[in-house]
């Protein structure tokens, strides 16, 4: 009986140790497999391996690879668990920790990417490039821990189904006004095309194809407006004469119809992907993104604006405040004209590409601020647009294989950041024949002289949009050949968002009197105030125009203090003015000066209001 139970037990022996033998083999040709990159037959192998032995926690790793290589994510991070499950001592298998560290970064859990990623980083050599990625990627996981930590009042909503009629819209732009909505748009294996939306009664009208000489059978897409929604640059990236794979065109808008797009030209475009533009509120600078090389990264936002002949300057980098050695992109200039939007992943923030904010008042090595949670996620966040009065947020999402306009206001902890703007809009006539003009229209800040913007109304309709960048006194002035400037003082509060104004300007005929509105005097004096600086020298320009014009100046009072204290003080007004004019080279016989007093009152001297507009300089043309 003890040799038949030796017998027997020499048997099972034998036969375990086959059968170890050939689970062990089935291990080792998924080994070979896998080396040999046949991942089908590697994964084959493996799991027959472990349904006979789960010993060995390298089957789990490899088949965690294989699965990564298949993209498929969820069998992966399963199997990727399984191992740092069994691999207690944290070091044997580093990637699993990087793997999962990196998917919980993407799914916006930070806490878990962190701790993953710190026994990824304790295990790597320090002298590598995935220790400094890992670095990074932990940097992210922490300032996401912190933002989401105070996340941002606000609720994103899609904007109404009538702007959202295509499986992908994205890259909206909008007027001042908030009237007028353009962006770009397609259904699946179409090409792009720019659509506008006008809004009545609050209320968005049906999409339509922006202008038939800017789309075509092409790409046409991320453009970019002026403030008053009279220039456009676009993206196109084929079918037009380009000098790189992607360039940037300009068109105009007169009347109702869109100018034939053209080529922005070698100052702007390069042999390299030129994209995103922005444009300022008056047209005048350009940003936009560019692969072009000898800038600090691969893309990078560069900047060019007119000269004063109307021409584009030649681009320039940003610099490495703002860009940085890996992409920078979707740049949006507000209509304030210095806060400066843009998308990076190259800075600190919650993973892929977030939305920073930037001020370039003083230049572009100012302070750069991440927008913060939820505005950032761990997903690629682009294309935000920001309305000129601070309060709305447009953007797209890409959700569920569709690509939708959406909306959310501005919560007071951002739009503090964020220098809000008024506009003015309305039509420039005559003031006899209330015929549309073609005029110019220049901004000047009162305070500082500074000229904010210059501008022209549309020579078919003669309307016109002016942006004033904040609070503050500002003067417009219009002006075109043959009329008599027009000068308008404004003292924006922050309870004005935008008015209606037509301008009426006057023709130059003889006998025509017009009020020469921003010149300055302290009260009982007849010394001209630092602020009316800027209306005498357009006066003098007015007057150096048309070199054969004789012209009366005319001081008025109103009708408190005495009728010969009051004609007096008038005329060395008057004076005052003509003394001006002479000083900067107009001819004394030129100008007659003259006081009138009290004796031509514009309106009844019965209120203070009423008073200050008796209280004037005129100019009469003779």
């Amino acid at each position: 009986m003890a040799h038949k139970s030796f017998i027997i037990l020499l048997f099972i022996s034998v036969s375990v140790f086959a059968q170890d033998k050939k689970t062990l083999m089935l291990f080792e040709k998924g080994k070979k497999d896998f080396m040999e990159r046949k991942y089908d037959s590697a994964l084959e192998n493996f799991e027959k391996y472990l349904e006979k032995d789960s010993s060995k926690t390298e089957a789990y790793f490899r088949i965690a690879q294989i699965h990564e290589s298949f993209r498929n994510q969820k069998k992966a991070t399963a199997f990727y668990l399984k191992v740092i499950e069994k691999d207690t001592a944290g070091v044997g298998f580093v990637q699993a920790y990087t793997y999962l560290g990196s998917r919980a970064l993407e799914n916006h859990r930070f806490e878990d990417a962190k701790k993953y990623l710190t026994v990824s980083l304790n295990n790597t050599n320090k002298n590598s490039i995935i220790y400094q990625q890992i670095q990074k990627q932990i940097k992210t996981a922490e300032f996401g821990i912190q933002a989401i930590a105070k996340p941002l009042n606000i609720k994103p909503e899609p904007l109404i189904d009538v702007l959202n009629f295509k499986n992908k819209q994205y890259f909206p732009v909008l007027t001042a006004d908030n009237s007028t909505i353009i962006f770009t748009a397609r259904n699946d294996l179409e090409d792009e095309n720019i659509y506008i939306s006008e809004s009545k009664n609050n209320v968005w009208g049906k999409p339509t194809s922006i202008s038939k000489e800017i789309n075509t059978p092409y790409n046409e897409g991320t453009c970019s407006i002026s403030a008053d929604g009279k220039i456009m640059v676009f993206t196109s990236c084929e079918g037009r004469d380009s000098f790189g794979s992607c360039d940037l065109f300009i068109t105009k808008k007169e009347g109702e119809n869109w100018s034939i797009p053209k080529n922005l030209g070698p100052n702007i475009n390069s042999n390299f992907w030129d994209s995103q533009p922005s444009l300022s509120s008056d047209g005048s600078k350009l940003f936009f993104s560019s692969e072009r090389p000898l800038g600090q990264g691969k893309k990078d936002i560069w900047m060019s604006e007119l000269d004063e002949k109307g021409n584009w300057k030649k681009a320039v980098n940003l610099g490495k405040n703002i860009n940085t050695s890996y992409d920078e992109v979707s740049p949006f200039i507000h209509a304030n004209g210095y806060s400066l939007f843009f998308s990076s992943n190259g800075k600190e923030g919650m993973g892929k590409f977030d939305i920073y904010l930037t001020s370039i008042k003083r230049g572009f090595g100012g302070e750069v601020l991440n927008m913060g949670y939820p505005i950032n996620t761990g997903d690629d966040e682009l294309s935000l647009f920001i309305s000129a009065d601070g309060k709305k947020a447009f953007y797209s999402v890409d959700k569920n294989e569709k690509v939708s306009l959406y909306q959310f206001s501005i919560p007071a902890e951002l739009s503090d950041k964020i220098d809000r703007t008024h506009y003015l809009k309305g039509f420039v006539l005559d003031q006899k024949t209330n015929k549309p003009l073609y005029t110019t229209i220049e901004l000047v800040d009162i305070k500082t002289g500074e000229k904010i913007s210059k501008f022209l109304s549309d020579p078919i309709t003669g309307d016109y949009m002016a942006i004033l960048p904040g609070d503050g006194e500002y003067v417009l002035y219009v002006e075109t050949p043959n009329y008599f400037f027009k000068s308008l003082k404004f003292d924006f509060t922050r309870d004005d968002e935008g008015k209606r104004l037509d301008i009426l300007l006057t023709k130059i005929e003889k006998e025509t009197k017009e009020v020469l509105e921003n010149i300055f005097f302290d009260s009982g004096s007849a010394v001209l105030r630092k602020e009316s600086d800027i209306e005498l020298k357009k006066l003098k320009e007015l007057l150096q125009k048309n070199a054969s014009l004789k012209v009366e100046i005319s001081g008025h009072t109103d009708d408190i203090g005495n009728d010969a204290t009051n004609k007096e003080l008038s005329k060395k007004r008057a004076m005052a003015v003509v003394e001006f004019l002479k000083t900067e080279g107009i001819v004394a016989d030129r100008i007659v000066p003259i006081g009138y007093g009290e004796t031509q009152p514009k309106v009844k001297n019965d209120s203070e209001a009423n008073r200050q507009l008796n209280r004037r300089i005129e100019i009469k043309f003779l």
